[in-house]
């Protein structure tokens, strides 16, 4: 075979490396994840850190969920240092509750509970509570009789509490929240969308990172 022919085929065979290459580098570029409807509050989300609320981050969760309560533990960790005073006043953090019924037995129940106590303004003290002491309710068969312990520490009417937990709103309220994950693609928890972006971090330092990044 002469030189030349050698030298074609060479070429054919690397110009086509570098297509398939350079097809399988696109296809294969990270996609970034988008909703619309995850860039405003709906009037019932239960919001913290900025009044603002220009800039979002829901946090679709199941109170049962050990991964969820690592990640509180994490968020917690970051919105408490108070060299993050920057991203708490830029940030409005908002959970949205996604049970996932079929391995969580009491995450529902445990979600009705917390939305009772935002009825009385403590929707965040309760959610706390819930994460601190998963394990002490999660495992048993009844938690009732522990979160209204849990309500009684927060000072709250417990007869009102109990009332508001059996409410067909109430009810209705997680199950808006767990459907408009369903419609985000939520497939597990926790998961995290910074104004409509799906993102995902595995330390306090990766969030801060993405959420001092975000502009104003």
């Amino acid at each position: 075979m002469d030189s030349k022919k050698i030298l074609y085929i060479t070429g054919s065979v690397l110009l086509t490396f570098g297509f398939l290459y350079g097809a399988y580098l696109m296809t294969n570029k990270q996609e970034v994840v988008y909703f619309e409807s995850l860039t405003k509050l709906d009037s019932t989300d239960n919001a913290k850190w900025s009044k603002d609320k220009k800039n979002l981050l829901i946090k679709y969760s199941d109170f049962e969920c050990p991964a969820c309560a690592t990640y509180h533990n994490l968020i917690t960790s970051l919105s408490e240092n108070k060299d993050n005073k920057d991203i708490v006043d830029k940030v409005t953090f908002v959970y949205r509750h996604f049970p996932l019924d079929q391995i969580h037995k009491n995450a529902r129940v445990a979600a009705y509970a917390s939305e009772a106590a935002s009825n009385q303004g403590k929707f965040y003290e309760f959610h706390d509570k819930l994460f601190d002491n998963q394990a002490e309710w999660s495992s048993i068969a009844n938690p009732l009789a522990i979160f209204e312990k849990y309500a009684k520490d927060l000072n709250l009417d417990i007869k009102k509490f109990n009332d508001d937990s059996k409410l067909d709103a109430t009810k209705e309220k997680v199950q808006s929240d767990y459907v408009s994950g369903l419609n985000a693609s939520v497939d597990g928890t926790p998961t995290f969308y910074l104004n409509g972006k799906k993102i995902s971090f595995g330390s306090a330092a990766e969030l801060e990172k993405l959420l001092r990044a975000e502009p104003e």
